[in-house]
């Protein structure tokens, strides 16, 4: 109960734990998959289920469902699964930092790395930048954290996609959007870094100071002490630091 407590706590009373650490939530998982004859169903049948899985109420269900698809069906998924997934987001089953964090790494850049036509992908994920609703907005950004810190040699263009999604999300004030900019940004400076140099002197006014932390985090110190000063009076943001649930 302690750890259903302080995770509901974390989150501020945005997500319903039942306390479940998350070996047992993929023990569980694997087992009634293995046992329980879900993995002889067409596949459709079990897209459906783990559809149904990210749609309950407790965040456990939900990153059950996650887990799914990440260490099970990830192989049959593509752009095509892409409405039912951003329909997650539309009816708000997916509506706290942590499930968006862990669904947007472990699923949709998964789908990105695996799939023939990346490109395709990985816009057809980006675009969420334009969505109405924040998470489904943070996601357009978080997706690409694994592969940004490979840049455009992973994939050709990523630098630009992923500058362009920065663009139109750092001009929001809201936390998780400022904080998904700047966790992108921190990996991709790893590889492109002359290019988020660039887009961190041109966006410094509208960053957060949070976000421009998280920007310049892994490059030298006298690049970020650089980058941190020249925002000069950009509003601070909120200071409080957030983490994902843990494998």
């Amino acid at each position: 109960m302690r750890a259903k407590a302080w995770w509901e706590g974390y989150l501020k009373g945005a997500a319903k734990f039942r306390g479940v650490p998350m070996g047992v939530i993929r023990e569980c998982l694997h087992t009634w998959w293995r046992t329980g004859g879900i993995g002889s169903l067409p596949v459709a049948r079990q897209k459906a289920i783990v559809l149904a899985l990210i749609r309950e109420r407790y965040t456990e269900d939900k990153l059950a469902g996650i887990l799914a698809f990440a260490e099970i069906l990830l192989p049959h998924l593509g752009i095509g699964d892409l409405p039912a997934m951003s329909a997650l987001y539309e009816l708000g089953h997916i509506a706290d930092w942590n499930v968006c964090d862990w669904f947007s790494v472990k699923v949709l850049g998964r789908m990105v790395e695996q799939t023939v036509n990346r490109k395709d992908m990985a816009r057809s994920i980006a675009v969420w930048r334009d969505a109405p609703g924040l998470w489904q907005r943070r996601a357009a950004c978080v997706a690409f954290v694994n592969l940004a810190k490979r840049g455009d040699k992973v994939l050709p263009g990523l630098s630009a996609l992923v500058l362009r999604t920065c663009s139109v999300n750092v001009r929001s004030k809201e936390r998780f959007l400022q904080t998904g900019v700047g966790w992108v940004l921190r990996e991709l400076s790893l590889a492109e870094r002359d290019a988020v140099v660039a887009f961190a002197r041109t966006h410094a006014p509208q960053m957060s100071r949070e976000c421009m932390r998280y920007v310049t985090e892994k490059m030298p110190e006298d690049l970020r002490r650089e980058l941190i000063a020249a925002q000069g009076s950009s509003p601070p943001g909120n200071k409080r630091k957030h983490r994902t649930h843990r494998k």
